[in-house]
């Protein structure tokens, strides 16, 4: 697969404005060939779980409506109105923001925890270690190259009434997959071993959340009081704070740093870390570990100078390639659902309301601003 013409381009800006229904209406509306396939695509990959029924699928993922509506009153009225605009069930429209948790089962389902090809390299950086005790936020997004084939990222600047605004990267259909808002809150992740699952509120609709809230402690509560369904580590800031937090169904564990820090797709916590079981993972937990130390090793030798190119550049690291930070698919991997490649990449300068993102691996491809 040649994906030359897919990058190197700027991003589109969608702005959509209004009650989160009218938001989610015009979303459905703009977007509904699209997310007519992408609902299609999230069936097959049911089938490969093997609910093969349409009916079982929706009465599967009915069973998270009830989580999601107590948890955000306000997503659920956005899903609303995307599957109004979009001509599509409710219950469809929450099966694409339960991606994160089908495509790990999914990884799961092939008998390994951590050999799904996107996975990605979040870090973050302030105070004493950045040039001007500037926070600096980002990671290297990566998916497979199946998905990429169908994908349509945008960037989606949601205008709310009264409550803060925010970028999102998106795919139609799903409300945010990352985001920086206007009160200077961003939060980039990455995927981790799936120690547990359980109906509850997906991980995407957690980050949806997230962008709404206005101070970093209201940002962690957004966490804290989720009935969480799948694990994950997201790495938190704003103007001058760092979190990084881990998170399973039954637990979550929140890390403050002061200085630097990288995170790859692999539980640091003692509270996690030992069940993991790494050992049985090969090459998939070697290219987490490799790039968990590549990260930190990068900020740790520039620390007390970390300004935006540092960043830059750390995202376009190749050591132990093309397993790497910068991701390029294997010539010696023929099937493009385990083919990984980066999609996109992105720091984020929260005290500016700066977005700077790469789509496509940032080797190849420049750095472009966005503004809250």
């Amino acid at each position: 697969m040649d994906f030359t013409g897919k990058f190197n381009r700027e991003l589109e800006v969608i702005e959509i404005s209004g009650e989160a229904s009218d938001r989610g209406h015009q979303i459905g509306t703009e977007y509904k060939d699209y997310i007519a396939g992408f609902v299609k695509r999230l069936y097959e990959k049911f089938n490969i779980l093997g609910i093969t029924s349409k009916e079982k699928v929706l009465q599967h993922v009915g069973k998270y409506i009830p989580y999601i509506k107590d948890y955000s009153p306000e997503i659920a009225a956005e899903i609303g109105g995307i599957a109004e605009g979009a001509e599509r069930l409710y219950e469809e429209i929450v099966m694409l923001n339960l991606l994160e948790e089908v495509d790990v089962s999914i990884g799961v389902k092939g008998s390994a925890l951590l050999t799904v090809p996107y996975r990605c390299t979040a870090f973050a950086a302030t105070g004493k270690a950045t040039v001007n005790g500037e926070t600096y936020l980002g990671q290297s997004w990566d998916t497979d190259l199946e998905s990429l084939e169908h994908d349509e990222a945008q960037i989606f600047n949601v205008k709310r009434n009264s409550e803060p605004n925010f970028l999102a990267y998106t795919y139609p259909g799903m409300l945010a997959t990352a985001g920086l808002n206007s009160e200077g809150i961003g939060i980039s992740w990455n995927t981790v071993p799936p120690l547990e699952f359980k109906v509850g509120v997906p991980t995407y609709l957690i980050v949806a959340e997230i962008l709404r809230q206005r101070t970093i402690g209201d940002a962690i509560a957004a966490i804290l009081r989720a009935d969480i369904a799948g694990c994950f580590n997201f790495v938190l800031a704003d103007e001058t704070e760092i979190y990084d937090v881990e998170a399973i169904p039954s637990d979550v564990d929140i890390t403050y740093y002061n200085g630097y820090m990288g995170h790859a797709n692999h539980f640091l916590s003692a509270k996690f870390e030992d069940k993991q079981k790494m050992s049985r993972e090969g090459g998939s937990a070697a290219c987490s570990i490799i790039r968990h130390n590549r990260m930190n090793r990068i900020l740790g030798d520039h620390s007390g100078s970390i300004d935006r190119n540092v960043c830059m550049d750390a995202l376009r690291d190749h050591v132990s390639y093309p397993k790497s930070i910068c991701r390029h698919p294997d010539p010696a991997e023929s099937d493009p659902r385990k083919n990984g490649i980066t999609e996109a990449s992105w720091v984020m300068v929260p005290a500016k309301r700066e977005w700077w993102i790469s789509y496509g691996p940032p080797c190849q491809n420049k750095f472009r601003k966005y503004v809250v």
